[in-house]
């Protein structure tokens, strides 16, 4: 792997080990004593994925934390991923990409725009185009990396992508009608798969949860962890603490409840991408 999917995956194992410790319930200062660690610096720094993790203080804080066998050996594996050599570079785009590559769940919402793991380059590219925190030189490759992190979703074993958006993101012409359309086109598609539902909420709804607030919320079987991705102008976030996950759980549930159905949401898509065409 490049130095970039590296950081990704030592950010991804700093996380998980991370909750580990809280659901075991200690504190940073508790488990830099148990491990016998000089400080409790070293572990802030390994949970925000800035340093290596060697193997045998790995196999220490899983029996510390008391991770059961089949969680351990998928940590175990990001430990490895986050080791295969040094890392000088972490990209906000890697990190989300090697989430989504273990996720069982994914649930997405945006009202405005498309979300992310439904994009094409070409949509991808538009609206990277205007960014505040990419570069000029960096939206072809930010645009391919973006689509890139969606093969997941078509894989063999593909995680359960539930997505909902609001009427305005089937309606605002990033990138012009053609881009739009094509764009329309390929979500149209990606909607027949049988792991992925989608979902609009009405403009004439009215409000909502998280009204104007996109958020994707990734899910992993093993080990059992949730982070929730959120995007602003000038950075991403990551969100895992369980009172935030339990927010945004129940925001979600609300948006697709507020929106219409699978089949009435396919076919209202049918009718913008006709529209498109003439």
């Amino acid at each position: 792997m490049g130095s970039a999917a590296v950081a990704a995956y030592r950010e991804l194992l700093g996380a998980v080990l991370r909750s580990c410790r809280e659901k075991a319930g200690m504190s940073p200062t508790q488990a830099t004593k148990l491990l016998n660690w000089y400080s409790s610096v070293k572990i802030a720094r390994l949970e925000a994925g800035a340093i290596k993790v060697p193997a045998d203080e790995l196999e220490r804080m899983l029996a510390l934390f008391g991770v059961p066998a089949g969680e351990a050996e998928k940590i175990r594996f990001f430990g490895e991923k986050a080791r295969e050599r040094p890392s000088r570079v972490t990209a906000s785009e890697s990190a989300f990409r090697a989430y989504v590559a273990e996720a069982s769940e994914i649930s997405t919402y945006a009202d405005q725009l498309l979300p992310d793991l439904t994009q094409t380059v070409d949509y991808a590219n538009a609206l990277l185009g205007t960014s505040l925190r990419t570069a000029p030189s960096d939206v072809g490759r930010e645009a391919r990396e973006r689509v890139e992190a969606q093969r997941p979703l078509t894989s063999a074993n593909p995680p359960e992508l539930r997505i909902v958006v609001g009427e305005p993101a089937l309606l605002r012409p990033v990138g012009g009608r053609l881009v739009l359309r094509r764009q329309l086109e390929h979500l149209r598609s990606l909607i027949e798969r049988p792991n992925v539902t989608f979902r609009v909420i009405l403009i004439e709804h009215g409000e909502h949860a998280a009204l104007g607030l996109p958020f994707t919320m990734i899910t992993m079987a093993v080990p059992a962890f949730t982070t929730v991705y959120t995007e602003g102008l000038t950075a991403v976030s990551y969100a895992d603490a369980p009172d935030e996950v339990d927010a945004y759980r129940l925001a979600f549930r609300r948006l697709a409840e507020a929106a219409l159905p699978v089949e009435d949401s396919a076919k209202l898509l049918d009718r913008r991408i006709d529209e498109l065409v003439q």
